[in-house]
C-alpha cells in the first residue's frame, strides 16, 4: 500500500521547482523586453481586438467547414429551351385547294376530329350557280343524243334491209354466173376431150402414112434388088455357069417384091388420104368448138357484168344510207364528246365545291389553326390547319441557346413547365433529350437573333397529374425545359472569375 506522506512531499518538492523556474523565466523575459522598441514592446504586450480574432476564427472555420463543402458538393448546371408540344413525327398538313372567303370554321385547336368531319367552308355560291347551269345543258344534250339515237337505229334497219334486197339480187345473178361459167367449162372440157381425141386420130394416121412409107421405101428397094440379082445371074445362066432353076428362081422372088412394092404404093396413097381426112374432120370439129366456146363466154360476159351492174347499184343505195348513217354517227360523237366534256365540267364544278369543303381524313387532333373566325380570305396552298394523327405519342420540340448547348447529349433528363399549368401548383413532367440537330439556326428574338439549336424531348407522361385526375397534354402547349447538362463543383464557381482573369482579363 503506498505512503500518503511520501506522496505529498514529492509533490510540493514539484511545485516549489516549478515556482522558481517560472520566476526565472519571468526574469529572462524582463531583461529581454528591455532589449525591443518600446513600440514594438507596446504592440506585443497590447491584447488583439474582437472584430479581429473574429475574423480570425471565420477564416479558420471557413477553411476547415466551408472549403472542403465547396469542394466535395456539386450544383447542376441547367439549359433552358422554349418550344411546345407537338406530336412525334410529321403533321399531316391541310392546305386550300381554292382561293376563296371563309364562312365557316367549324373547329379550334386541340379539339379532336374524325376522319370525314368537315373543318372548314369556304364560299360556293358561283360555282352552284354553273353547276345548275352545266346540268340543263347535259340534260338538253342527252335529249338530243336520244333522238339522233333513235333515227340511227331507223337508218340501220333501212340498210339492213338494203344489204339482205342486194345479198339476194346478189345470188341470183351470181346463181346465173355460175351456170354460164358451168356451161363454158363444158364446153373447154368437151373441146379438150374431142381435142384429144381427134389429135389421136391425126396422129394414129400419120403413124399410119409414115409406117406405109417406110414399107414403100423397103419394098422399093428389094425389088431393085431382086432386079440386079436377075440381071447378073441370067447371063450366067445362059453360059450355063449357074443353073437356070437359080435364075428361075430369083425371077419368082423378083416378082413377089414389085408385088409387095405395088401394094406399098397403094397403102401410101390410102394412109395420105386417110391423114387428110382426119386433119379436116380435126379442124372442122375444132372451128365448131371454138366457136361453141366463144358464144359461151359471151354469155358469162354477158352475165358478169349484169352481176356487177346488180353489185354496183346496190352498193350505191347502201352507200347512201351509210353515208347518211356517217352522218348521223358524227353527229353523236359529237353529242358525246359534249356531253362528256359537260359531265368534266360538271365533276369538276364539284370537285372544286368539295375542295371548299375542308375535311378531315383521318382521326386525330387539331393541332394548328391559323384562321380562328369566318371572313378570312384563303389563297391556293394556303395551310388550313394541322392535324396530329391519333395514337401519335407526343414531344417537346425546344430552341435552346448555342451558349448553353455545349454540354448537351442525347438522353439527358429534362423538366418541363408548362405555361399553363404553373409549376408551383402542378408541377413538372419529366422527360429526356431524344434529339439533337447537328447544325445551329438563328431565331428572331425581341433582343435580336441569336443562333439556337432544335431538339426534341421524349415525355414520360402525356399528361399532368391533378390530384387523382390527369389533365391530358394537347399539342401546341408552350412550355420551358429545363436540361442538366452537366454538374459543376461549388468551388468552380468561385474559381471561375479568377480563371478568366488569369487567362485575359474579367469580363464584367
Amino acid at each position: 500500500m503506498p505512503n500518503p506522506a511520501n506522496n505529498s512531499s514529492s509533490i510540493l518538492t514539484e511545485q516549489a521547482s516549478n515556482k522558481s523556474t517560472s520566476i526565472e523565466d519571468n526574469q529572462a523575459k524582463a531583461d529581454h523586453a528591455h532589449d525591443w522598441h518600446y513600440g514594438t514592446e507596446e504592440l506585443l504586450d497590447a491584447l488583439p481586438r474582437r472584430w479581429t480574432r473574429s475574423l480570425l476564427y471565420l477564416l479558420v472555420g471557413f477553411s476547415a467547414i466551408a472549403l472542403p463543402w465547396a469542394m466535395l458538393s456539386q450544383v447542376d448546371e441547367t439549359g433552358s429551351a422554349r418550344g411546345r408540344i407537338e406530336p412525334l413525327g410529321e403533321t399531316l398538313r391541310l392546305d386550300s385547294q381554292a382561293a376563296g372567303n371563309i364562312i365557316a370554321v367549324k373547329v379550334k385547336e386541340g379539339e379532336t376530329v374524325k376522319a370525314g368531319q368537315l373543318l372548314v367552308e369556304l364560299d360556293s355560291n358561283v360555282l352552284k350557280t354553273d353547276l345548275q347551269q352545266g346540268q340543263a345543258k347535259l340534260e338538253g344534250l342527252q335529249n338530243r343524243l336520244a333522238q339522233v339515237e333513235l333515227l340511227k337505229n331507223q337508218l340501220r334497219l333501212a340498210i339492213g334491209v338494203q344489204e339482205q334486197q342486194n345479198q339476194s339480187q346478189e345470188l341470183e345473178k351470181l346463181a346465173q354466173v355460175n351456170q354460164a361459167q358451168q356451161n363454158l367449162d363444158a364446153r373447154q372440157s368437151t373441146y379438150n376431150l374431142q381435142k384429144l381425141e381427134k389429135l389421136a386420130l391425126v396422129s394414129q394416121a400419120e403413124q399410119n402414112q409414115i409406117s406405109t412409107q417406110t414399107a414403100y421405101k423397103l419394098s422399093t428397094s428389094r425389088w431393085q434388088r431382086d432386079l440386079l440379082e436377075i440381071q447378073r445371074y441370067r447371063p450366067l445362066g445362059n453360059q450355063g455357069a449357074v443353073p437356070q432353076i437359080k435364075v428361075v428362081e430369083l425371077e419368082k422372088i423378083a416378082d413377089e417384091s414389085e408385088r409387095l412394092f405395088e401394094q406399098s404404093e397403094s397403102d401410101v396413097k390410102q394412109a395420105k388420104l386417110r391423114f387428110q381426112e382426119e386433119q379436116n374432120r380435126y379442124q372442122g370439129i375444132m372451128r365448131q368448138a371454138q366457136a361453141d366456146i366463144q358464144q359461151a363466154k359471151l354469155r358469162l360476159q354477158e352475165q358478169q357484168n349484169s352481176y356487177k351492174t346488180v353489185v354496183h347499184a346496190g352498193k350505191l343505195a347502201l352507200l347512201k344510207n351509210q353515208e347518211q348513217l356517217k352522218d348521223m354517227q358524227t353527229q353523236i360523237t359529237s353529242l358525246k364528246s359534249e356531253i362528256a366534256q359537260t359531265r368534266s365540267q360538271i365533276t369538276s364544278i364539284k370537285i372544286q365545291m368539295a375542295q371548299r369543303l375542308v375535311k378531315s381524313p383521318l382521326n386525330g387532333v387539331i393541332f394548328n389553326m391559323p384562321i380562328k373566325k369566318p371572313g378570312v380570305f384563303v389563297q391556293t396552298g394556303e395551310t388550313i390547319a394541322r392535324i396530329s394523327p391519333q395514337g401519335i405519342p407526343f414531344v417537346m420540340k425546344a430552341n435552346i441557346p448555342s451558349q448553353e448547348s455545349g454540354f448537351l447529349k442525347v438522353g439527358m433528363p429534362v423538366k418541363v413547365k408548362f405555361d399553363a399549368y404553373p409549376f408551383q401548383d402542378y408541377g413538372v413532367v419529366t422527360g429526356k433529350v431524344i434529339r439533337l440537330s447537328p447544325d445551329f439556326k438563328l431565331m428572331e428574338t425581341p433582343q435580336g437573333k441569336i443562333e439556337v439549336f432544335e431538339m426534341e424531348i421524349a415525355l414520360n407522361q402525356s399528361y399532368i397529374q391533378v390530384g387523382n385526375k390527369p389533365i391530358p397534354l394537347t399539342p401546341g402547349q408552350t412550355a420551358t425545359a429545363e436540361v442538366i447538362v452537366r454538374q459543376r463543383r461549388l468551388i468552380d464557381f468561385i474559381l471561375d472569375p479568377f480563371k478568366q482573369l488569369q487567362k485575359g482579363g474579367l469580363n464584367l
